[in-house]
Parts: C-alpha cells; structure tokens; sequence
C-alpha cells in the first residue's frame, strides 16, 4: 500500500532553522529528506500476510499515533520550546573523539563490528535533539521492543541443548545490559534507547498469522514502537505487517532481497539474505561441487553405511531441503534454480519445502525421504537450507531409511555455530535425534558447504558476551541462558545502534536507509571475520561465506566439546570469488578424526 509523507505540517520557521542546522553538523550528506518524493519511494509497497486482513488498514491512513500524541501519523519537528535559544554542545564537545578506539567507536576488541569512530562524546546532552521526530522517537527517548515468542516444549528441549532458548524474564535482564552499553558507548545526539520485552503468546511453530498478525498490531499501539527485534527464522508476514505500520525490523533470518526491498525502508538483517545465500551456494555448487559438464567429481562425502547404495562412487544430484514460508519457497524456486542452471546447467529434480510444525515432522521427514531417496536416480547430496532445529528431524529419518547422502550446509540461520552442529551427530556415541544408531555413523559426518556466521569461540570471547558483561556490571548470566543467544540478540542490537548513530539526530526510518551505506564495509577475505556492509537494494548485513566440513572428532574452541567446523581454502568469499576445484579439499567422513 503506498506509504504517505510524514511532513504533513509545518513547523515555525525558528524551529525548522534549528532542525536544518542540526541535519547540516550531523547527518550524513545522502541522506534525503522526508518528504513525498523520498519517503514512500518503495517500489511494489509493503508485502502482506497472505490471507490475513490488516486490522484497521482502511481507516490507519497515518500510521499509529506517536506517543502522547493524537493521531494521524509520525510526529516531525523538535522538541516543545527548541528554538534558536536552545543551547547545544561547545564546539571542542561536539568534535570531541578520546572516546574512539583505532577508528572506532569504542575498543573493537569488545566486538570487531564497533561501529566507525563518530565525533561527541556518548551520552552528551544535545537540548534540542531534533525532538520527536518519528513514532518512538521523543527528544530523549529511542523505543526498541524485544519481541520473544510463545514457548513451544519440543522445540524448547532442542533449544536449550543448543544455547538457543531463552525466555522473557531471562531477556530482560539481558537487554537491559545491552541497553546500558549502547546508551554509554553510541552516540545517540542526546537520545537514550529504551528496549521493552514483550513476551508473544501466539504460536509461532507453525505461525499462527490469525493471532499473530494482532500480536504485531498490539505491540504498535501500546508501545509505539520506532523498532522491533524479533529473533526468528518464521513468520515473514508478521514483520511485513510491522513495516506496513512504518516499525523498523530486524530479527527475521533468512528473509530475501525482495523482501527487503518491497518492506524499505523498515526491513533488515544482520545475517545474510537467502537470495544471496543461495547465490553464494550456486557459485561454490557450479566451481567446486556439480558432477555436470563432464567435471567427474563424485559423491565423496557420503556415508557408506548401506552397501546397496555407495554414492561415494557416483556423480552428485543435488536434492534440496527448505521452509515453505512463501518468501523463502519463491527465493528458492526463483533465485537458487535458474543460478545452478546457468552457472553449470545443474537441474534440481528433487525437492521439498517443508511446514514449521514440529507436530507433523514425523510425517514430513518421511515425506521428505521419498522424494529424495527415489527408486531411480536419488539424490546423492543434500542440501539443507534450514534453521538450527529442522536438520535434526531430517537426517534422523534418512538414517531410518538407512540413506546416507553427502550432508551439505549453506547457512545464514546458525546451522554454522559449532554448538548447532554437535547436535546434527551422536553425542561422544550415545544416541541423538539426529543420530539414533550412532555404530553406523551419522548423516552429518561427512558434512561440508557454507557458513555465513563468523566461527564460534568461547563464550568470555563473544562479542554478545562481553558486551553483556560490560553493561550490566560484570553481572553473571540469567541461569539457563547459553551464550550464543546473547551474539544473536548482540548483533540485532548493534545493527540498530549503529544505523541510529549514523544517522544523525534528526531520526527517521528512510533517512536511516539512505545513510546506512556510510557506515562503510568490515571484516572479509583474510580477516577471519565475515564481510558486513550496506548498499542500496541489499538490507542484510553479512555478504560472504567460508568454505568449511564439520568434524565431530575435533574439540570445539567454544565449550571445549568434540565437534567443530573447520575453515578451508584460506578466506572467506564474496560473490563470484569462488576458484574452481577439482573437490573441495575437506577430508571423506573416514578421514575425519
């Protein structure tokens, strides 16, 4: 639906010239203003819940009402009283950098993705602000919600194996770490952020959209949100109603460039796009991977449990694995298949995109086996382009069906954390869903692809770690919450921070966009660190990928427990930087000890 102007008034002209001499000291030079040429230039609008009405769409011409306020959309302007009179920072406060750390805003040894050393010491009073100058915005306040789904037990017992489970009292405590740090360390022009929990009630496993779709619109109207974290790999629908209601997002996983774009300038991802992604998976599959045009390669990383059917010795065909939630089916259908058929002519024939719903895995996985281990011509490696929890119902069943293909990963979703992949094997030989007959070996044994994430360490080395500690006081942990979910939250956290911190006092969402190309590029190639960078059109943060196997034999640096993924080829990879091998140099599931 086209979105309209917020400059729907004018301001005095003493205020407006107080506004225009804060966009001149401090917000980037691209960033346009918002006005109907700029804001709302958002080519096939808003994408919808399919089949779910918006609630009030019809008459929610404006948006939400801004706090304290009346109706009719975001507030612009400044703060009650600011005018010509107001007084600001001195000149040696406002370019004022001791706080900087090598460029950066604070010591990058606390996370390597500090943002860029901006001038103003944190937390200096600007009196003026900018004011109120979107919904959640006031002249003091950033309101971030933390969104945290319903609770759903199977899933839950997955979780927190995997340091994923969290709940709302536990996130509490630790967004009110994060929030302290980022109202002490990022420059916010006088602003602090104020980050809410929110605990959902509906079920998101598989998304209910008639309870969550009023979820999100609650949210908007009780807290007036100018963000939403949702940490999820679910429910697209409910971020595009978020947007639709002018709220900035990120949280969503795996979400597609079209996406993105259709929900600007409110949609992002500190992980990779599933568009790239599977880009990123066609260039490797086509250089490294493909038996097509007559390369030779074989099957080498499958197991060989079942005599009868030894692929090691037969040229590949690729299956696929993946969520049917619309936007990632058609990123699927519409990005990853014309990609492998033009860079090596490689046909995908065997497929299936599975329902988040724990409650019918059992027969989706036995569906899901039929099509890949067909009578003729079955697939010999599978790709699964999964969250954390759904690979383990999957190679469980191909293990039922004593069908050992190659395990191939391309993660944007965590399947590449160390402490994910140990729960895709046995567990030092005792049984585990993934793995229920661990004397045969387990599907996830010869694994290899690639991995968005930058390598697990130990926790005290994580940057969500570090920085938890930091704000809260060196407090210890909530009890029952593992480390990686404090990087998860972390990342969302610093993604918004640093875009407000960019974007200069006067804080609104397409402003925001048009200046997040500024914060530049980090990490890539040999760094050791994934690349991560904004440019128009690309919404996601992370851009490369590293090659890597996983080796349930080798200790983890993250919790000192066998089963780690072990980087080859030398760096990590951005698009089309792929050399061309005769087979990845990772050894068979033999030779991994």
């Amino acid at each position: 639906m086209p979105r309209s102007s917020p400059l729907t008034k004018f301001a005095p002209l003493g205020s407006i010239a107080v506004v225009q001499l804060l966009v001149i000291l401090f917000v980037p030079s691209t960033a346009p203003a918002d006005n109907a040429g700029s804001f709302g230039a958002n080519p096939g609008g808003a994408v919808g819940a399919p089949g779910v009405p918006a609630p009030g769409a019809s008459s929610r011409v404006g948006g939400p009402a801004a706090p304290g306020g009346g109706g009719g959309g975001p507030a612009v302007g400044v703060s009650p009283g600011a005018g010509p009179g107001s007084s600001g920072p001195t000149k040696a406060q406002a370019s004022d950098t001791t706080h900087c750390v090598g460029g950066r805003q604070y010591d990058p040894a606390i996370d390597y993705y500090a943002p860029p050393c901006l001038p103003g010491a944190p937390g200096l009073a600007y009196p003026s602000s900018a004011g109120a100058t979107w919904q959640g915005v006031t002249a003091k306040t950033i309101e971030i919600v933390h969104y945290v789904p319903a609770g759903n037990a199977e899933l839950d017992s997955i979780n927190k194996v995997q340091g994923l489970n969290y709940n709302k009292t536990q996130a509490e405590v630790l967004n009110k770490g994060f929030e302290n740090f980022i109202n002490q360390k990022y420059q916010l022009y006088g602003r602090k952020v104020r980050i809410d929990t929110v605990q959902g009630t509906c079920s998101t496993v598989p998304p209910d959209l008639q309870c969550l779709i009023p979820e999100m619109d609650k949210i908007v109207t009780d807290y007036h949100p100018y963000a939403v974290v949702f940490s999820t790999t679910v429910c697209s629908a409910c971020f595009a109603e978020l947007n639709r209601l002018k709220v900035v997002t990120t949280g969503g996983y795996g979400f597609s460039d079209a996406f993105h774009d259709a929900n600007a300038p409110y949609s992002y991802d500190p992980s990779m796009s599933s568009t790239r992604v599977e880009l990123q998976f066609a260039d490797w599959w086509c250089h490294q991977m493909t038996s097509q045009q007559a390369s030779g390669r074989k099957a080498i990383f499958a197991g060989k449990a079942n005599p009868a059917q030894d692929f090691t010795n037969q040229p590949r065909v690729l299956g696929v694995i993946a969520a049917n939630d619309p936007d990632n089916e058609k990123t699927v259908k519409e990005v990853l298949y014309p990609a492998l058929k033009k860079g090596c002519g490689e046909t995908v024939k065997h497929d299936y995109f599975f329902a988040q719903d724990v409650n019918t895995a059992a027969q989706q996985t036995q569906a899901a086996m039929a099509r890949m281990n067909t009578t003729s011509n079955p697939a010999t490696s599978l790709l699964c382009l999964c969250d954390p929890s759904a690979p383990q119902f999957f190679y469980n069943a191909a293990q039922n069906n004593n069908y050992w293909p190659e395990a191939i990963f391309a993660a944007n979703e965590t399947m590449d954390f160390d402490s994910n992949g140990q729960g895709y094997t046995d567990n030092n030989g005792a049984p585990t869903l993934a793995c229920p007959r661990p004397t045969q070996g387990c599907t996830y044994d010869g694994a290899v692809g690639l991995g968005s994430a930058d390598p697990q360490v130990a926790a005290e080395k994580q940057a969500g770690y570090k920085i938890y500690k930091l704000g809260s006081g060196n407090a210890a942990l909530p009890p029952g919450v593992g480390a990686p979910i404090l990087d998860i939250l972390w990342v969302n956290y610093n993604l918004l921070a640093s875009l407000i911190s960019n974007n200069g006092p006067v804080l609104t969402p397409a402003r925001m966009q048009a200046a997040a190309p500024n914060l530049g590029s980090r990490g890539g190639g040999t760094t050791g660190h994934g690349l991560r960078r904004f440019s128009p059109g690309d919404w996601c943060w992370t851009q490369d990928v590293r090659v890597a196997y996983f080796n349930k034999h080798k200790t983890s640096p993250y919790n000192g427990k066998p089963g780690t993924y072990v980087s080859i080829e030398g760096r990590r990879f951005d698009l089309g930087q792929f050399p061309t091998l005769t087979q990845p140099p990772a050894p068979p599931v033999n030779g991994r000890t």
